[in-house]
């Protein structure tokens, strides 16, 4: 058992050596997501220990707490998703320690409480969606274009917020989806920070693809297409909008409209 490298280094002074060796080769906002993820929850709840104390027993307290009340405004529980990701910056933290010779690799078999109450997933119903369509048919404006492109490709909205009509081949027929925008939170160490709007790469590798288009999306695209490849989808000019912006377009919509 190699630990003289950690002899007297706490959990939470390890998760701030990683975060920095890890920011070099993650997204900005891969790196930002874990940084709050440790601020927020991981280093209040584990940072004391020490290194090689951190184990299996106290990472499933923290599951458990932070299951039943781990929500910071005091509201309840983190979902088990959130949770789920939380385990996996520790692991990952760990495994890198354990890579560099500080710790023994744990076993970590982690146990998630079962929920009696599953969230439903809401959709439109057929009706719906066809009141929807037709008002974007009857209202074809570069937003209201974008909602029948989402619906027709299926892209994330970041996607979509990312797609200039250069993506768009009309000859081919595709679309090919190689950019994504979101608006990262840059966190400092007192929890203050700041917010930028970036556009990177898709989320996954295999993010990065072509998507065919509909023959009843093509005839549309025809008719809207600004002539200027650099434009973006969802404004008809050269700047974009963010996601945030456009989902609460989206969502005024749909009051608008009387649909859920």
């Amino acid at each position: 058992m190699t630990t003289e490298k950690a002899q007297g280094i706490t959990y939470g002074e390890w998760m701030h050596i990683w975060l920095a060796q890890r920011s070099v080769y993650l997204k900005e906002a891969t790196t930002e997501h874990y940084r709050i993820a440790a601020r927020n929850h991981i280093l209040p709840a584990l940072g004391m220990y020490p290194l090689t104390a951190l184990g299996e027993q106290q990472i499933q307290a923290c599951v458990l707490h932070w299951m039943e009340s781990g929500r910071r405004d005091g509201r309840g529980g983190l979902s088990e998703k959130t949770v789920r990701g939380l385990v996996t910056v520790i692991k990952n933290s760990l495994r890198s320690a354990a890579r560099e010779g500080m710790i023994v690799q744990p076993t970590l078999d982690i146990r998630y409480p079962e929920r009696t109450q599953k969230q439903k997933l809401s959709v439109l119903s057929r009706t719906e969606q066809a009141m929807l369509m037709q008002h974007i048919y009857l209202n074809l404006t570069p937003k209201n274009l974008g909602i029948l492109f989402c619906m027709y490709t299926g892209l994330r909205i970041g996607e979509l917020c990312a797609l200039r009509w250069e993506d768009i081949d009309m000859e081919e027929r595709v679309v090919y989806v190689r950019h994504t925008t979101q608006r990262i939170f840059h966190c400092t160490e007192s929890g203050s920070g700041w917010t930028e709007l970036v556009t990177t790469s898709p989320k996954t590798r295999s993010s990065v693809r072509t998507v065919p288009l509909s023959s009843l999306l093509y005839p549309v695209l025809c008719r809207m297409h600004p002539g200027d490849g650099a434009c973006y989808l969802l404004t008809g000019r050269l700047r974009s909008t963010e996601p945030r912006t456009y989902r609460d377009y989206y969502n005024r919509l749909l009051r608008k409209l009387g649909l859920p």
